[in-house]
């Protein structure tokens, strides 16, 4: 059985493939059989972004990377609406169910939030909360440094806590060090939620190296256990960092 990651962000343009691209160079830098998945993937148009960066680290067929790909940049249910090509939870759930056979570990990421419609299904709306829920995957939030995001991280950890999913921990992206909120968030969200902040990534124009650089020392908290250090543990090194 392969570990497995998914890769959720609290809004749209937060860093989730960042993330991804991170932890998938590192595994590869490791020596590991890593690969990497992306459901659907909308504003291709005509190039897939996320899926190519990924797929050239991992070394995977595009066409195994991403089933769906759209060239509108709207929710996948929306772009299935303006495009010929239907999107199916089930299909979705069998390829996920062949990469964790293929692959040693896999990093499976959504788009945008938790609560992003993929599709719809007897008349019911199905998000990537129902995706994790139907393939009991582990969570990693990813979310903003900065302004904004107490609200936005708690709601999103709220709705992963009522389906009980398994969170690792958040990572948060794109701290600038200007912003008052950014030293505090951190406390006031593992305060709120009781989950680890695992590290904090700078606005960086290297920005999967910087994650890199933060995400190396808690891989293995990220694919082996829940909870491996505490959130202050984690903050004093941070610290010491920025």
């Amino acid at each position: 059985m392969s570990k497995v990651i998914f890769i959720t962000a609290t809004d749209t343009g937060v860093g989730k493939t960042t993330v991804s691209a991170a932890l998938a160079k590192l595994l590869k830098d490791r020596g590991k059989n890593v690969g990497y998945f992306k459901p659907v993937e909308t504003g291709c148009d005509p190039v897939c972004c996320d899926a190519s960066l990924l797929s050239k680290i991992t070394g995977q067929a595009l066409d195994e990377v991403v089933l769906y790909r759209y060239r509108l940049p709207v929710s996948p249910l929306v772009a299935q609406e303006y495009e010929p090509v239907e999107i199916e939870m089930d299909r979705i759930l069998l390829h996920l169910d062949s990469l964790k056979k293929k692959y040693d570990f896999l990093i499976v990421e959504g788009a945008g939030g938790i609560k992003v419609p993929i599709t719809e299904a007897d008349g019911n709306v199905l998000t990537y909360l129902d995706l994790v829920y139907e393939a009991s995957l582990p969570v990693l939030i990813v979310s903003r440094a900065g302004l904004g995001t107490i609200n936005h991280t708690v709601l999103t950890v709220d709705a992963l806590n009522s389906i009980n999913a398994q969170i690792k921990g958040i990572i948060m992206n794109g701290y600038k060090g200007s912003d008052p909120s950014e030293e505090k968030n951190p406390e006031i969200i593992h305060m709120m939620t009781g989950v680890d902040i695992l590290a904090v990534c700078c606005k960086s124009e290297d920005p999967v190296g910087e994650c890199c650089k933060k995400l190396e020392p808690v891989i293995d908290t990220i694919f082996h256990t829940l909870q491996f250090f505490t959130v202050f543990a984690n903050l004093f090194m941070l610290s010491t960092t920025f």
